[in-house]
């Protein structure tokens, strides 16, 4: 995890960034450790600001504002994980209406 969250963090500030909110996917391989997949500077899409609130207790949208605004955005992140979620998507096999 030290590797993965270095990786997250430089490759951020290597844009140019030092404030705000970004979705940084990264994986691990057993063969080449830490790999970027990608940087964005907005927030990650479907579940991720609900499992942000939920397992961490930080709001993002909250923290993007304040940074928006010129707030200090420094929230409290507890040592350990409040909960466990995991969640998956079902994708339709065809376009249409369900009856």
């Amino acid at each position: 995890q030290t590797e993965l969250k270095e990786l997250a963090i430089n490759s951020v500030k290597v844009l140019g960034f030092a404030t705000g909110v970004f979705h940084v996917e990264l994986k691990y391989t057993s063969n080449t450790g830490p790999q970027l997949i990608e940087v964005n500077a907005r927030l990650g899409g479907g579940p991720v600001r609900e499992c942000n609130r939920l397992v961490w207790g930080v709001d993002l949208v909250e923290e993007a504002i304040f940074c928006a605004l010129g707030i200090p955005a420094r929230p409290y992140s507890p040592p350990t994980p409040n909960t466990c979620i995991g969640y998956t998507f079902v994708n339709a096999q065809k376009s249409g209406k369900l009856t």
